[in-house]
């Protein structure tokens, strides 16, 4: 076997094994404050995301979830690249996006779609459905009209509509018929992975478990990696294979999505899904597990471990020193004082 057959080999390999989505060590930050009247302003920033790091494997859905301003949307407009990134890297299926340009970030960008929560403001008004899903192939393709009428249909009947369909207007779907355009519209290119913000939250719940079944079954025929974005912890736990607990723009706690829901380890996952999740209706208004005090702004987090103003299991040096993150037993990853490892 020539050498050149043996490099093929050795790359196919590697792209088989390779993850979808690696995001390491990943900040952002905004300047906050003005200047005005000739004086110039004290520089602060908000630490919306400040040293993130994970990964997602091809079929593989992460959960991320957190309160709010804890850096979840930004997460997602780095990885879409509405937004550059302070410093860190995100490498898509082994390649740096955070520096692509021109055709290279055309290409990205069909590999890498959203879903958002709000599918009536998402999809124009003034275009008939099967403009607005076939929009992208006009835009990346060179298909013909034939082909692009073939493609849409295609899309539509995945993700459970009719091809008649497209001669309508958005505003004559229910919400979950919106949703339904919304996902048809971001597989109609070679999408590899799909970013879901909040992408059930507004729909009844009949119909939300009928998308959650519709997202697993797309991603179970067409390998797709997902990373949801939500505040409704029983359907991220229920969607997910891992979740990943932030606040104020780090991770407190990554780990199996049934192992997190069942037995929390970090004080404030543990709060978050006993406010969101209690065992016995009777506990509703039990706040013994809930954290104390407000949370704190981004532009001045607390030193040490953010979350120790509120934590009631907070000891002295959590004011003064951010825990290491630590692999526990099973892969499950952690930063709290707590769990100091070995």
């Amino acid at each position: 076997m020539s050498d050149a057959s043996h490099e093929q080999i050795a790359q196919a390999e590697t792209l088989k094994n390779a993850k979808t989505l690696v995001v390491n060590d990943l900040v952002k930050h905004f300047p906050a404050g003005r200047s005005g009247f000739g004086v110039k302003a004290n520089k602060q920033w908000v630490k919306a995301v400040d040293g993130v790091s994970f990964d997602i494997a091809p079929g593989e859905t992460l959960g991320l979830v957190g309160e709010s301003g804890c850096g979840k949307s930004t997460i997602a407009k780095l990885i879409l690249r509405l937004e550059d990134p302070t410093s860190g890297s995100i490498k898509f299926e082994g390649r740096e996006i955070t520096d692509l340009k021109g055709d290279q970030l055309k290409d990205y960008r069909r590999s890498v779609q959203a879903v958002f929560q709000d599918p009536y403001s998402s999809l124009s008004p003034r275009m008939r459905v099967h403009d607005i899903v076939a929009e992208g192939l006009r835009i990346h393709t060179d298909y013909s009209k034939s082909d692009v009428r073939t493609r849409v249909n295609d899309v539509l009947a995945l993700a459970g509509l009719s091809p008649d369909v497209g001669r309508l207007y958005p505003h004559e779907f229910s919400g979950g018929q919106r949703q339904r355009i919304a996902i048809a519209k971001a597989l109609v290119l070679d999408t590899k992975m799909l970013i879901l913000d909040e992408a059930v939250s507004a729909l009844d719940v009949s119909i939300r478990a009928q998308i959650i079944t519709l997202l697993k079954d797309l991603q179970q025929d067409l390998g797709i990696a997902y990373l949801y974005i939500g505040h409704d912890l029983a359907t991220v736990g229920h969607l997910s294979d891992r979740v990943m607990v932030m606040y104020l723009g780090r991770v407190l706690e990554l780990d199996d999505s049934i192992e997190l829901v069942r037995n929390p380890k970090h004080p404030y996952t543990e709060a978050l899904f006993a406010a969101a999740l209690p065992s016995n209706p009777d506990h509703i208004g039990d706040t013994s597990e809930q954290p104390n005090a407000e949370v704190p702004t981004a532009l001045a987090p607390p030193t040490g471990c953010h979350f120790h103003p509120r934590c009631q299991q907070s000891m002295e040096h959590c004011s003064t020193h951010f825990p290491q993150e630590v692999k526990l037993t099973g892969g499950r990853r952690i930063s709290c004082h707590l769990y100091p490892g070995d």
